[in-house]
C-alpha cells in the first residue's frame, strides 16, 4: 500500500468515526428515554417487577429534603401502595419537562423538572366549594437521574431531587 492510499483510508477512519459515535449517542439517548417512559409508568402504576428490573441493586435516591432511599426500601413502599385500598382521588398531576439526556459511553445523566400540581384532601372533599374554586398546590423540582449499563443492560443508579424554591 503506498502512502496516499495510507492518506486515503485514515481520511476515511477520520470522516467515518464521528458518525459512529453519533450513532451510538443517539441509541443510547433513545434507550434512555424509553427506560424513563417505564419508571414514571411503573411508578405511577406501582409495577414492582419493572420498578425491581430498572434499579440497580444498590440504587439510591436523595429526596429534597436529604433523606437517603435504597432500592429495598423503594420496592417496599411500593408494595404497600399497591396492597392499599383505592378511594377516589384528585391528582396530582405530575408533568415532566426541560429533559436533557447526556451519554458517556456506558453511562447517562437525565436532567430535568417535576411539576405536581394537587389539591389538600379537605380541599378535594369540601362540598362547600365549587371545584374551580378549590385551591390547588403546585410543587416543583429539579432532578438528576444517572443510568448506567451494568452487565450489558441498563438500569438506574441514582436519582437525586431538589425541591425549587416558591417565589
Amino acid at each position: 500500500m503506498n502512502s496516499k492510499s495510507v492518506v486515503a483510508v485514515v481520511a476515511l477512519i477520520l470522516v467515518l468515526l464521528p458518525c459512529h459515535a453519533q450513532n451510538q449517542v443517539n441509541k443510547t439517548d433513545s434507550v434512555i428515554k424509553g427506560l424513563e417512559r417505564e419508571l414514571e409508568l411503573a411508578l405511577s402504576k406501582d409495577d414492582i417487577a419493572t420498578l425491581d428490573r430498572i434499579l440497580v441493586d444498590d440504587y439510591v435516591q436523595i429526596d429534597a429534603q436529604g433523606g437517603v432511599t435504597r432500592k429495598a426500601k423503594v420496592i417496599e413502599l411500593t408494595r404497600m401502595r399497591a396492597a392499599a385500598p383505592r378511594g377516589v382521588m384528585i391528582g396530582p398531576e405530575k408533568t415532566v419537562d426541560e429533559l436533557t439526556i447526556r451519554s458517556y459511553g456506558d453511562s447517562a445523566l437525565v436532567f430535568g423538572r417535576t411539576t405536581i400540581r394537587y389539591q389538600f384532601m379537605e380541599d378535594q372533599t369540601s362540598p362547600s366549594q365549587a371545584p374551580a374554586q378549590n385551591p390547588v398546590t403546585i410543587n416543583q423540582e429539579r432532578f438528576i437521574r444517572s443510568y448506567a449499563k451494568v452487565g450489558g443492560r441498563w438500569q438506574l443508579v441514582a436519582w437525586q431531587i431538589t425541591a425549587i424554591a416558591k417565589r
